[in-house]
């Protein structure tokens, strides 16, 4: 154990004379490994391999599950709220973006309903969203 010398400014010193059963060693050595701890260089922050890995992988799996369940919303969105005009125009449009478009303009479309959580749904959730409902129109247009 190694020894420290430390200069205390008078108020302090008084202050801590107030306390005289406080254990200042102990409470000094839980603030030089705090500053230490809060001092560390990015690098030495940086995850392992292997935890960097594992949130990857958990991340996919996040990334699917909401793309498969923006796909059932965009077929249950198809089914029961969009009128044919819209799903006409959302199945016509150039590209998914377009189709986004069309979907966010018509009566029967909330995003909060859609997509929960998701204040922001990425061009995936989109995509997916976009693709069930198509699948819905492609299912029934021969019926129309």
């Amino acid at each position: 154990m190694k020894r420290l010398e430390i200069e205390l400014p008078d108020a302090l010193w008084t202050r801590m004379q107030a306390e005289p059963g406080a254990d200042w060693s102990a409470i000094a050595i839980r603030a030089f490994e705090s500053h230490l701890a809060r001092s560390r260089t990015p690098e030495s922050w940086m995850p392992s391999p292997s935890a960097i890995e594992r949130l990857r992988d958990s991340k996919s799996r996040h990334d699917e599950a909401q793309k498969s369940r923006s796909y059932g919303h965009g077929y249950a969105w198809a089914r029961d709220r969009a009128r044919f005009s819209d799903l006409r125009a959302m199945v016509e449009a150039p590209n998914y973006r377009v189709a986004a478009d069309v979907v966010r303009g018509t009566a029967g479309f909330s995003q909060r309903d859609e997509f929960g959580d998701s204040l922001h749904p990425s061009d995936e959730m989109w995509e997916a969203f976009v693709d069930g409902a198509t699948r819905l129109y492609r299912d029934v247009a021969d019926r129309l």
